[in-house]
């Protein structure tokens, strides 16, 4: 059965079908498109064999991810399973650097040492997160938006394969699927649903990140904000977040604490 699932996710079918296709298997498909149908019968038909992947009948599988909206069904990983059993901390930024980035991640340093840092593998704030992470011992894992055969940005290729032997990799794309755009968007609802919280370290007013925060609110994560100069362009976003409820965010000690607290 959980070939057929990593069948589905290669057919990109919509995680409704599936589960009424579990629930009910040999029943009508009526409330389904065509379309829809149609890729599930070339799913049936198809002869590929995955490896490495998970789906949510495995119990290894993250469970914070089956409780978001538009839940995945099928996550293919390259790494450690264990890491996602640790606390987490969603830690996500820019693209764009400047000249207080470096030091920004490295001030936060203590929720890498002390939780799981999950971010997105992009260039910029989250390449500095798995660097600073890797270079430390500590393991931390990468949502890619694309297949393994294709992994983006190629300029982290050689980080990619740091993370895939001392943390986790993690796609909800088989390893065929190409890079499009629109697949950054869906990966950011798998960052923030695997953080225990959010952090914000740096970005502009419009832009991907505040994506991700979208999907954090949407699933009731806490959002923490570094505040910044109101000069600064990549401090706009955090800025904003924080005028609108987002929680300033000046020592990891805050999140820490109430980490501590809780345990």
């Amino acid at each position: 059965m959980n070939q057929t699932i990593a069948r589905f996710a290669a057919e990109r079918l919509p995680v409704e079908f599936v589960h009424h296709y579990l629930s009910h298997p040999g029943s009508s498909t009526r409330p389904f498109h065509p379309n829809v149908w149609n890729k599930a019968k070339r799913a049936l038909r198809s002869t590929v064999t995955y490896d490495r992947f998970l789906t949510w009948e495995d119990d290894a599988f993250p469970r914070a991810l089956l409780d978001i909206p538009n839940p995945p069904y099928c996550l293919f990983y390259r790494g450690d399973l264990e890491v996602l059993q640790q606390q987490t901390t969603a830690l996500v930024g820019s693209r764009e650097l400047n000249r207080i980035s470096h030091r920004l991640v490295e001030h936060f340093y203590p929720l890498i040492e002390e939780t799981v840092s999950v971010s997105g593998g992009a260039l910029g704030i989250d390449g500095l997160v798995h660097e600073l992470a890797l270079q430390h011992n500590r393991p931390t894992i990468a949502v890619l938006g694309a297949g393994f055969s294709h992994m983006y940005p190629q300029a982290h290729a050689p980080l990619f394969g740091r993370i895939s032997r001392h943390g986790l990799l993690l796609t909800e794309y088989p390893p065929e699927t190409p890079v499009k755009k629109f697949q950054f968007l869906e990966r950011n609802r798998l960052v923030s649903g695997l953080g225990d919280q959010l952090v914000v370290i740096q970005a502009r007013q419009k832009s991907g990140t505040m994506n991700t925060v979208g999907h954090a609110l949407e699933q009731g994560k806490t959002v923490f904000a570094v505040p910044g100069s109101p000069l600064d362009p990549l401090a706009a976003g955090p800025n904003r977040l924080i005028e609108d409820g987002a929680i300033p965010l000046t020592t990891s000690d805050q999140i820490l604490m109430r980490s501590r607290i809780g345990r």
